[in-house]
């Protein structure tokens, strides 16, 4: 069944109130920033990420760092070890799969073995950061989203108890999350949303402890 006006409703309200920290780090200043809003967040971090220098590139991998365990009180112990374990190299080819302004797929980014950088989740965060428009996360959290209905591409996503691996399956698997996120966008909210849009929309229901809510939604979009 399609969505009910009440359940556009509560997604709706979900995505306008995504409320996670728009926070990253500026490390020449050695100061935490935090940005006006998300948009704010997106452009900074993206202007790391495809930056013309390494030393660029790398604190925008560290920002996606920063920023993915800004809830958590072991960010900066990732963060630092990413920085003294990353090499040039890793980063050289990094900015290499960008060249042309591309978005690289998530085995193409894990195949670097970056430090802190081989699962989807982190990964994905890296492709959100580098195209919001049409790149979401797929983490954890959002595994969660899983139930029967196997006409969900969430329901053929392989997870580890903490990890969910890069593998074939999860890469078709997260780009068909992705698209239906965008479907979602297009059908119920006549594409007013970004596919990480409607992603934080379910995000954010899972965090306030409206899970059933967030997996009826989801097999009902």
């Amino acid at each position: 069944m399609p969505l009910n006006e009440k359940q556009i409703a509560q997604l709706r309200e979900s995505i306008q109130h995504y409320d996670f920290p728009c926070v990253y780090y500026d490390f020449v200043e050695n100061r935490k920033i935090t940005a006006p809003n998300m948009h704010g967040l997106e452009a900074a971090i993206g202007c790391m990420l495809r930056a013309p220098d390494i030393n660029g590139v790398k604190d925008g991998l560290a920002n996606v760092l920063y920023w993915g365990y800004a809830q958590t009180g072991y960010g900066l112990t990732r963060v630092n070890r990413f920085r003294r374990e990353v090499t040039n190299d890793h980063l050289t080819h990094f900015q290499n799969l960008l060249a042309g302004n591309r978005v690289p797929n998530l085995i193409q980014v894990g195949g670097l073995g970056i430090p802190e950088f081989s699962g989807v989740s982190f990964v994905s965060k890296v492709l959100m950061f580098l195209n919001p428009n049409d790149y979401c996360v797929l983490d954890l959290k959002l595994a969660g989203l899983r139930t029967s209905a196997n006409h969900r591409a969430l329901s053929r996503l392989v997870v580890n108890k903490t990890h969910i691996r890069i593998t074939e399956n999860n890469q078709a698997v997260y780009d068909d999350w992705r698209e239906e996120c965008r479907s979602i966008s297009d059908h119920y909210f006549a594409g007013q949303y970004r596919v990480v849009d409607v992603e934080r929309g379910f995000f954010g229901l899972i965090g306030r402890r409206q899970l059933q809510l967030a997996q009826t939604i989801y097999a009902a979009a």
